[in-house]
């Protein structure tokens, strides 16, 4: 790997990883709003939002891709992700939910372009490698925000640590515009977008990448809260197991499809996660405080696996485009988990616990692994 893709991992790895530390604090600020008095579903709107602000950015932002420059459009989505970001630490309702509408639409940006960069931009053997090394950053952000930010919090309040996280990502978008130019793929009609959702394994796709990033929203929206409520679990250890685990999941996801095949690979670690929220449901109804933790730190694992082996089928299917196969990805993902986090929120409220909404969520992944199954070789 030479000096410029280096420096390009650098460059774009530090928005990305920015990036995973502000989604990652979710949690934190959810739990201090409801300790505030906000009521749950009206808390946990705000990831409903940010899937929103990534749905709704992910089209548009593709089109202008085709048009514009990669590196300007993505400086673009790093500045919006700095707002966002700073502005989710302000705890009055409508500032807060604005804020992560926000940093959705960075995040949708930034995600769709730098994989789009680095597949433009590198050797063809060394795509997938480096694709992956820029998600594991992220991951690396959102483990480092899911496991310190409600400390930070508590100590110095919600303003110091949003804006220390914006950090990585105003630096980031200082430098993007330094990199290499690449050459962008011609505009395709607005009709091309609608095809991954023409065949059976182009929604299967879109499905399981709603069950592992999707839910992942809707997980550190409400861990802080669950591990809170228990006295006997001690919240930034239970968080750091849970963070490591999704980090070690996508980073070592690729290993999968080693002793199976990636259409295997997705559907087993579906499968798996579906048992660990419903082990989550378990444990909480039950009471018990270890199995809980076992759970959640099998949860992260959940998450993170599905990533390498559903990403390189959908690259694989792809053809000469994968910018339009990765939007309706996106879209559809983004979509079918929209109202997660809210509804999680809202069963809170109405039944006094989360094992109802973990109950729904692991039946839901259950149902999207059938699915798979069924569907993924489907022309």
């Amino acid at each position: 790997m030479g000096s410029a893709s280096r420096r390009m991992i650098g460059v774009l790895g530090l928005g990305m990883f920015g990036l995973g530390l502000a989604v990652g604090g979710f949690g934190a600020y959810v739990s201090e709003l409801v300790e505030r008095g906000v009521d749950p579903a009206t808390a946990g709107l705000g990831s409903t939002l940010f899937l929103l602000g990534q749905l709704s950015i992910v089209l548009p932002v593709d089109s202008l891709s085709r048009r514009w420059s990669i590196r300007s459009v993505t400086a673009v989505g790093l500045l919006l992700g700095v707002v966002g970001t700073v502005l989710g630490g302000v705890l009055r309702v409508p500032v807060h939910l604005g804020s992560r509408l926000l940093l959705g639409a960075a995040n949708g940006i930034v995600f769709l372009l730098v994989i789009k960069y680095a597949g433009l931009r590198v050797d063809g053997g060394s795509v997938a490698r480096v694709q992956g090394l820029l998600g594991a950053l992220f991951t690396l952000g959102l483990a480092v925000g899911i496991a310190t930010t409600p400390s930070a919090v508590a100590a110095v309040g919600p303003l110091v640590p949003a804006a220390l996280a914006s950090v990585p990502i105003l630096c980031s978008g200082a430098l993007v515009l330094s990199l290499q130019p690449v050459t962008t793929r011609p505009a395709v009609r607005l009709s091309s977008y609608l095809d991954p959702f023409r065949t059976a394994h182009g929604i299967a796709l879109g499905l399981a990448n709603a069950a592992s990033y999707g839910l992942l929203i809707v997980a550190i929206t409400w861990y802080t809260d669950i591990v809170g409520t228990v006295p006997a679990l001690p919240v930034t250890l239970v968080l750091s197991g849970f963070a490591v685990a999704t980090f070690a999941g996508r980073t070592g996801s690729g290993w999968l499809t080693v002793v199976t095949s990636e259409r295997g690979a997705v559907g087993g670690s579906l499968l798996f996660l579906a048992a660990a929220l419903a082990l989550v449901a378990v444990g909480l109804r039950v009471d018990a405080a270890p199995l809980l933790v076992v759970a959640l730190v099998l949860t992260g694992f959940g998450f993170g696996l599905p990533f390498g082996p559903l990403f390189s089928l959908a690259f694989a299917r792809a053809g000469s485009d994968a910018g339009v196969l990765l939007v309706g990805m996106t879209a559809l993902g983004n979509a079918a988990a929209l109202a997660y986090p809210w509804l999680v929120g809202w069963l809170l409220g109405v039944t006094d616990g989360y094992v109802v909404g973990f109950a729904v969520m692991s039946l839901s992944v259950l149902a999207v692994t059938a699915l798979w199954q069924r569907a993924v070789d489907a022309p």
